[in-house]
């Protein structure tokens, strides 16, 4: 499972992602958790401790014997994206404007995992799918439209936080 944050995440902007970190780190203060830390804020804590690769188990036990940090928080973005289809509100005329098509989601799987530095052991893993449905917005005649409001980055958000609040109640550390 990736420390740093992976290509997939790209579909996200550098704000949304620094979002998501504050988010994250909050939890975990909001926890009692003060001494966990994600993997790519530390970059200059690291090689300052001579810790250039966080897989040679020697160098990992560093991590909490030269920083204090026993825990490393892991994330993978699964398959994320909106479904739906966007049609024409009249062909003839394109310049009318588009609409969502009914049946829209906006989803995202990501993974969480909290990493025992000392060891290397996973104490929690977990998989979160969160699933944004469209809203059914009357339009008269009693017939309905169905709009999706949500985004991929919101989706995200929202597996983030499920995925560390099950993280921390989960967790024996």
């Amino acid at each position: 499972m990736p420390l740093q944050w992976e290509p997939s995440f790209q579909q996200l902007s550098t704000s949304q992602i620094n979002q998501l970190e504050r988010m994250i780190l909050e939890i975990f203060r909001e926890e009692g958790f003060t001494q966990v830390d994600l993997y790519d804020r530390m970059e200059f804590e690291l090689l300052n401790a001579g810790i250039k690769d966080v897989n040679d188990p020697v160098q990992r036990a560093n991590i909490n014997l030269e920083l204090g940090i026993p825990y490393l928080l892991g994330l993978s973005l699964g398959e994320s994206g909106w479904s739906g289809n966007w049609r024409a509100i009249d062909p003839n005329y394109p310049e009318a404007g588009t609409y969502w098509e009914e049946d829209t989601q906006v989803s995202s799987m990501l993974r969480v995992g909290l990493f025992e530095t000392a060891t290397g052991d996973i104490v929690s893993d977990y998989a979160v799918e969160t699933t944004i449905n469209g809203l059914p917005i009357p339009i008269g005649d009693g017939e309905t439209l169905s709009m999706n409001f949500g985004s991929v980055a919101k989706a995200v958000t929202v597996a983030t936080r499920k995925g560390i609040k099950n993280l921390v109640k989960d967790c024996s550390c």
